[in-house]
């Protein structure tokens, strides 16, 4: 009676931790393979041609950020995010887009938003020319996130400095990303 007590107990408490802590359960771990798998096959956003094809982009954190949890990739953040890179020929840009299964509530928000234009933050010619040297690569970057659907969605577009319409690029592809969830979760 005792051992049955305490194993569901250990199992009750295991399960609110995995609810309130960094772990996807083994529902949430399918769906989340689910949702990579239908983006994998069949998100073909216009214009752009992904290059990983299914191989893996993880870049990892602090241990001060992401503790204990790396050591098991299959249930940390390496197990609930897959990422994807994308390139268009006909202008140039590159976006980086990271996927991952949101853990605990669901909240639809709009999470960051932040640009780099080199006309702007490197220019001798403009009230920041006090920051302006050589040594800066001329490009334009653009960085939306969001959550939507049990998911989060982190699209970075990066340009050659002479193209200016990267906001609006990165704007449509998210546009596509938004489409495309609505469809498939």
């Amino acid at each position: 009676m005792v051992f049955l007590i305490g194993g569901f107990s250990q199992n009750l408490f295991s399960y609110a931790e995995n609810v309130h802590g960094t772990y996807l359960s083994d529902d949430e771990r399918k769906d989340f393979v689910n949702i990579t798998n239908k983006f994998d096959e069949k998100f073909k956003p216009i214009g752009f041609e992904e290059l990983l094809q299914g191989n893996e982009n993880i870049l990892t954190a602090p241990d001060s950020i992401l503790g204990d949890q790396q050591e098991d990739a299959e249930t940390s953040i390496f197990g609930r995010q897959k990422n994807y890179i994308y390139k268009n020929k006909s202008n140039g840009t590159i976006i980086l887009m990271s996927v991952s299964k949101r853990l605990g509530a669901h909240h639809e928000q709009w999470q960051h938003s932040i640009y780099y234009s080199n006309a702007r933050y490197n220019s001798p010619d403009n009230d920041l020319k006090a920051y302006y040297a050589d040594i800066y690569p001329p490009i334009n970057a653009y960085h939306y996130s969001f959550e939507k659907l049990g998911y989060s969605v982190s699209c970075i577009l990066v340009s050659n400095s002479s193209y200016d319409s990267g906001a609006n690029t990165l704007a449509e592809f998210v546009k596509q990303v938004d489409i495309f969830l609505q469809g498939n979760v």
